[in-house]
């Protein structure tokens, strides 16, 4: 039998995906659960102990499969696809990144802390390597911002995490960062969104179809060629 602690995450979890925008109530989340209120004071202190632990359970499940995916070499190409990933994250999980960055305490949220030092440590690679233009700390604050405007937009109007807008402002990212335009290949950029993915479905494939499809995807992305904007790249020659 589940955990009290089990059935709450559970609970929160399915309450948030039900009703996007409004944090439920303690009584609403240990009626959901079938516990009392004194289980969740013991489990996680009082109701922001446990969406904390929610977002930081689904926050986690998507690093590891964000760090499963094999890097490709070129520094530019993975930051990319890390834009990808985390837009991706934010759209299928409208309520967990509200919680993440919208509230006026969201540093309460170690999802959020852990997000911005994943995302400073991919900016040190490019700095390290001279790709970036502007400081690291000017960097994380923008592609930050972009980022969660990006996310928010999408979800307000119910858009795709690979559609036009999102490609749009993570070119206009890269540039900005970089001062180089970049476009992933469609089919190796696809490939790093589905392996990244995989996991975030439970029951959806066998352990053996799911071994194969990583397999399978593992292979696209690590033979990836990011493709360099023809036009630039001309006009740089």
């Amino acid at each position: 039998m589940e955990s009290g602690r089990g059935r709450l995450i559970e609970a929160a979890r399915v309450l948030l995906a039900e009703q996007p925008g409004r944090v439920p109530s303690t009584r609403e989340l240990c009626e959901a659960a079938g516990v009392g209120a004194p289980t969740l004071y013991h489990h996680f202190g009082d109701k922001d102990g446990l969406l904390q632990a929610v977002t930081e359970q689904a926050f986690a499940d998507y690093l590891e499969r964000k760090r499963a995916v094999p890097r490709t070499g070129d520094l530019l190409a993975d930051f990319a696809a890390g834009w990808n990933m985390h837009v991706g994250f934010g759209v299928a999980n409208p309520a967990l990144y509200e919680l993440m960055y919208s509230r006026a305490d969201r540093q309460q949220f170690r999802a959020a802390q852990t997000a911005e030092a994943e995302l400073r440590r991919g900016l040190e690679r490019l700095a390290d390597a001279g790709l970036l233009r502007i400081g690291v700390d000017d960097a994380t604050a923008l592609t930050t911002a972009m980022a969660i405007g990006c996310v928010t937009r999408l979800i307000h109007d119910g858009g795709s995490a690979d559609g036009p807008l999102a490609e749009t402002m993570r070119a206009a990212l890269m540039l900005q960062l970089t001062g180089q335009r970049q476009q992933l290949d469609p089919i190796d950029d696809a490939a790093a969104q589905l392996l990244a993915r995989l996991g975030s479905a439970p029951g959806l494939f066998t352990a053996a179809e799911e071994a194969l499809l990583r397999q399978w995807l593992r292979t696209l992305t690590e033979n990836a060629t990011p493709q360099q904007d023809e036009a630039e790249h001309g006009a740089n020659r």
